[in-house]
């Protein structure tokens, strides 16, 4: 059986569709690039936003207007899946699954999946970055998030085999890993509400210590859950000099009103505390604009602390309410909604400078780029920058950042 995996939304679905194409490789089934070679379609679909949510239906009626047999798998399958059912319940070649193991079950495929299963094969082809995950779930109550009650339960995945897949990424000449997860910084905790027993510090100290990968990035952390000892080693240069943090705003009323479990101290003891060690540090973060509640001061708040930190690369968002969440049941108009659109505008604006001004601050110093189309590469702080000619795909090297070189 060839089948095709069309996947939607984040790193962790990404990686929930390797797992689901090495169990079916394993089962001798081929994984094809194009739908036109598949006997199956596999959806795997995101629900972040309700925009996540229309994109994946219009993945799935393109699929059965193929007259493919089409799986739907992913969080929206797991929000929503009555609904799914509901709107394609006269097509028989549809069918709702949930998870990985629910799509395996369904294709009459023994499951092979557990917590050592390493999702990509290093057969696949060039690879320079890998996203590997540590971690699943979250508990938090944050008022506008779904994506708690798509995923479940802060659970941790065990340090022998996150080593394990890293050192099979090793051998398999990948030069960067991602440690990625649905709330990653939460990592060794009973649960993500105990911010205080994150134990990702451990867990990178580990990494450190019995692997050799040269590059180590983190994708997004909560800042509840960055402690000293995680500064510490943040020192190392393998680890990448980018943090970026899901702050979502800058206002404390707004943070206690969305229930983000942190204020703005913690942001500004992240940036003194990794410019300590690491001075070109890149921060990044993630920006709600216009939440429920939020008035003209609380954006003011939120700019000003912003631009106090001077954050190296925002991703912007103006918020619009998610059905099946807390927040979705405050009122919200078509006028607050256009306010939360011009603030987005403001914060974008706010954010290309400040990328800029830190892209200006880099100029003249040399960092350490991989490179990862034969023409441009990374700096391990997030800079794209113009690779030589004989710089080959996957490697490393240090160049230096100016106008000659820069490729953003």
């Amino acid at each position: 059986m060839n089948f095709f995996i069309k996947t939607l939304g984040c790193k962790v679905n990404a990686i929930d569709s390797g797992r689901i194409s090495r169990a079916l490789e394993i089962s001798g089934h081929l994984v094809v690039n194009h739908e036109a070679d598949a006997d199956i379609v596999i959806v795997n679909s995101c629900t972040v936003t309700a925009e996540a949510d229309r994109k994946s239906q219009q993945q799935v009626s393109r699929h059965l207007r193929r007259d493919l047999p089409v799986y739907l798998t992913g969080c929206s399958a797991r929000v929503n899946p009555q609904n799914w059912q509901v709107k394609y319940r006269d097509n028989e070649k549809f069918q709702v699954v949930g998870d990985e193991k629910a799509l395996l079950q369904a294709l009459a495929i023994e499951d092979l999946l557990d917590d050592h299963t390493i999702a990509w094969s290093a057969n696949s082809g060039q690879r320079t970055r890998l996203a590997i995950s540590i971690q699943s779930g979250c508990d938090n109550r944050c008022r506008f998030c779904i994506t708690r009650i798509a995923r479940g339960e802060h659970h941790s995945r065990s340090l022998s085999a996150i080593i394990e897949e890293i050192k099979a990424a090793e051998a398999a000449g990948i030069a960067e890993i991602v440690l990625t997860g649905i709330n990653l910084a939460a990592w060794g905790c009973r649960d993500s509400n105990h911010g205080e027993e994150s134990r990702l510090a451990f867990l990178l100290e580990a990494i450190l210590q019995q692997t050799q990968i040269p590059r180590i990035r983190l994708s997004s952390l909560g800042p509840q859950y960055l402690q000293p000892a995680f500064f510490d080693l943040f020192a190392d240069q393998r680890l990448c000099d980018y943090l970026h943090l899901s702050l979502q705003s800058g206002s404390v009323a707004t943070l206690q009103a969305m229930q983000r479990g942190h204020g703005v101290d913690e942001v500004r003891l992240i940036a003194e505390s990794a410019r300590r060690v690491r001075p070109d540090v890149a921060l990044a973060a993630d920006v709600i604009t216009g939440f429920i509640g939020e008035n003209e001061l609380a954006h003011q708040q939120s700019m000003a602390l912003l631009a106090e930190i001077s954050f190296a690369k925002l991703h912007v968002f103006p918020y619009s309410p998610r059905e099946g969440t807390p927040a979705a049941e405050a009122p919200f108009g078509l006028q607050h909604s256009a306010i939360a659109k011009a603030r987005a505008e403001q914060v974008r604006d706010l954010g290309s400078r400040m990328r800029k001004t830190f892209i200006k601050g880099c100029y003249g110093k040399t960092f350490k780029v991989l490179s990862e189309s034969g023409t441009t590469g990374l700096t391990t702080n997030y800079i794209r920058l113009k690779t030589p000619a004989d710089l080959e795909v996957g490697e490393i090297r240090e160049l230096s950042v100016g106008d000659n070189t820069l490729a953003e």
